[in-house]
């Protein structure tokens, strides 16, 4: 065998394990590989980067004679007897270590099997928080293990991971252990060493086995800061490829209605943000390469309007226009918003998502094949591969932050040389736009439309919850309408209050006839149904789900109640809150906030009530929360950054820009950066594994 093919198939052996089941490791079953998939840990590559979130320091060893009491302390000794007993109905396993220096007892409750585990004669290491008993020092549910060349839980620097009920530390510990012994060794470092010698960052492998057992805090960090450059590289090559296929020249596109013309059609006047926004599309969308352009505007600047307009401009060329969004709610109400636009310019406007009945949805490929419909709006059933277009050249993304770089980089690939406008309501804090946005340009919509109503943000204690609804019971018997949000949809979420129950509460107050319901469960015909009602007032109450997070524009609902709200984002917060005020009422959003609620979650919260900035929202957010929870990839479809720390990491960030924008759009053909990015390419297919 040719050393190319070796080292081909030696890759190939790396990356399926890495993306391999987690039933090929001993100790997992089915419902265990179930329980860890409820963790996002589906596989051997997700096992090994599941990060700790912290380490307990158990390395320094204490006699026992030496213990001090209110202090956790580690200690090795033999045990000499082990006894059980019963104490209150409790009971009690007690065994008893001995060191030379003195004894000591670890006590354990309601785990009898500890008297046949914990063998008389065997050496174990103990690490607990030291008190005083009848038995003398005494340790109550100690860490413990035998002593022996490799401790995982006690005796070193010991990771702490995220976990679920079902999962405990020490099976974590355990898994992750042996996977780094089966697979660790064959993982490839694919990150080119040039730059890796730069920063001065350890290899993958053993970057791997130190994040999770170090022999040090400042390795873990080394560790981590391997790990960290791996994701933000892949981030940025990914950026850059997307830089560079703006590349794709075409021809320059022409059409004589200008922008004072379209404008005309408008009920009302486009602010200077506005204008000044659509003037840089028009002249991205008439240009010889490619718009990569994001949008970027708070609640209610009027982004929707800006890319209508250029919407109509494409379509007046002759061209396709798709836009995607999220929810099916969000596409049906930009649907209507869409066909309200493009009306005077006799442009039609279609629905394509994943609900409606297969003849309606073969009807409509067709007629964007043909080129019949000119604009289309959908879900992500747009991303299908069976869909073809007849002339698409823009492609609109709504709430993009939903979606990432790797989904919009698929909706794109069939056709390079179309225009693509992201827009998002929701801020990115400044720090973390080079994670988020960094292969497109920013425009910023940086006011509001005249006439818009106020908010009164109010944030109650639970205690206050029943004098909020009695509030709110009075404002729809005076004519009002508004929403009522809650963190679940019906029973069986511990703690959680849910649809279901709010629904039954409030109907009692004001009617049944007076109520509709909105989850991600609601049929299309019930939502468009309860949407009409609400419209037209006969409903007064909206209870729902987060789902009417975005794409709610009602101008007649002035209030809002968030149900411990304190289970929701702080950004996703202030876009419910944009819910309402949309007309030229004031409004007041209650966010009720549980009395279990943690001090950190209720001054989230209270941020909502000293600004109505969503910058400064979102810039409060990622100090409180970190990144992790604002781009992981089950929210927004980008790589989770595990890993990696913003804004700490922002050098990071900075060298793995340069080096991949500097080497992709400077055509760098070294055979190690051929690899890496190779490797990319197959990443965002989805084909292979990239630690």
């Amino acid at each position: 065998m040719s050393s190319s093919v070796r080292k081909s198939r030696e890759k190939t052996e790396a990356r399926l394990s890495l993306a391999s089941g987690l039933t090929i490791l001993p100790g997992i079953g089915a419902r265990r590989a179930d329980l860890l998939g409820k963790m996002g840990i589906d596989t051997i590559g997700d096992l090994l980067l599941h990060a700790p979130r912290r380490y307990i320091d158990r390395s320094a060893f204490s006699r026992i004679a030496d213990l001090k009491v209110n202090s956790t302390q580690t200690v090795v000794g033999r045990v000499v007897r082990v006894e059980t007993k019963l104490a209150k109905q409790k009971h009690l396993t007690i065994a008893h270590l001995d060191d030379a220096s003195s004894r000591l007892a670890c006590i354990w409750f309601n785990q009898p099997y500890l008297a046949r585990t914990l063998k008389v004669g065997t050496i174990y290491v103990v690490s607990g928080s030291v008190s005083l008993s009848r038995f003398g020092p005494t340790m109550f549910h100690p860490e413990y293990e035998p002593y022996g060349d490799e401790l995982l839980h006690t005796g070193r620097l010991v990771p702490v991971y995220p976990v679920r009920p079902g999962i405990s530390q020490k099976q974590m510990r355990k898994l992750t252990k042996i996977a780094l012994d089966r697979f660790g060794s064959l993982v490839k470092d694919l990150v080119p060493n040039s730059i890796r010698r730069k920063l001065n960052l350890p290899g993958l492998d053993r970057a791997l086995y130190e994040v999770h057992y170090p022999a040090s805090p400042s390795d873990a960090e080394q560790a981590r800061r391997r790990l960290a450059f791996d994701e933000v590289l892949l981030l940025q090559t990914i950026f850059a490829i997307s830089r560079a296929q703006r590349q794709v020249k075409r021809q320059a596109r022409q059409h004589d209605l200008g922008i004072a013309r379209m404008t005309t059609f408008l009920p009302f006047t486009l602010t200077s943000s506005q204008q000044r926004a659509l003037e840089l599309i028009i002249e991205d969308l008439r240009g010889n390469f490619p718009m990569r352009r994001l949008l970027l505007g708070d609640v209610g600047c009027g982004k929707t309007v800006v890319a209508s307009l250029a919407a109509a401009w494409v379509c007046l060329n002759g061209g396709q226009v798709a836009l995607m969004c999220p929810t099916e709610i969000l596409a049906e109400q930009h649907l209507e918003a869409l066909s309200r636009y493009l009306f005077p310019f006799g442009i039609s406007v279609a629905l394509l998502t994943g609900s409606m009945m297969a003849e309606e949805r073969q009807t409509v490929k067709k007629a964007l094949a043909t080129g019949k419909i000119k604009a289309v709006v959908g879900t992500h059933a747009l991303l299908g591969e069976s869909i073809d277009f007849h002339d698409l050249r823009l492609v609109v993304v709504d709430e993009e932050q939903r979606f990432g770089v790797i989904q919009r980089s698929k909706l794109i690939e069939k056709r390079p040389e179309a225009d693509l406008l992201v827009l998002t309501a929701t801020p990115i804090p400044r720090t973390m736009a080079l994670a988020v946005y960094d292969d497109l340009d920013v425009t910023l919509i940086d006011e509001k439309p005249p006439g818009g109503g106020n908010h009164t943000t109010r944030v109650v204690s639970e205690r206050e919850r029943s004098r909020v609804i009695d509030e709110i019971v009075a404002r729809i018997k005076a004519g009002e309408q508004g929403f009522f949000i809650c963190p679940a949809l019906e029973e069986g979420s511990y703690g959680l209050r849910n649809v279901r129950n709010v629904a039954a509460e409030m109907g009692k107050l004001i009617g049944k006839d007076a109520l509709g319901i909105l989850t991600g469960q609601t049929q299309r015909d019930t939502r468009a149904e309860v949407l009409e009602r609400f419209a037209s007032g006969k409903i007064r109450l909206i209870v729902a789900t987060s789902v009417i997070e975005v794409g709610m524009d009602i101008e007649s609902a002035t209030f809002l109640v968030v149900d411990q709200a304190e289970r929701f984002g702080l950004s996703q917060l202030h876009q419910m809150r944009g819910r309402v005020a949309r007309g030229n009422k004031d409004s007041v959003p209650y966010f009720v906030v549980s009395d279990s609620a943690s001090e950190i979650g209720r001054q989230r919260v209270k941020i909502l009530e000293t600004t109505s900035d969503g910058f400064e929202v979102a810039e409060c957010d990622l100090a409180l929360r970190g990144p992790g929870d604002l781009i992981g990839k089950r929210q927004h479809g980008i790589p989770d950054l595990r890993f990696a720390r913003l804004p700490d990491d922002t050098d990071l960030m900075l060298v793995a820009k340069e080096e991949a924008f500097t080497r992709i759009l400077g055509g760098d053909s070294s055979e190690e950066w051929r690899l890496w990015t190779e490797a990319v390419r197959e990443y965002v297919k989805g084909n292979i594994v990239i630690v």
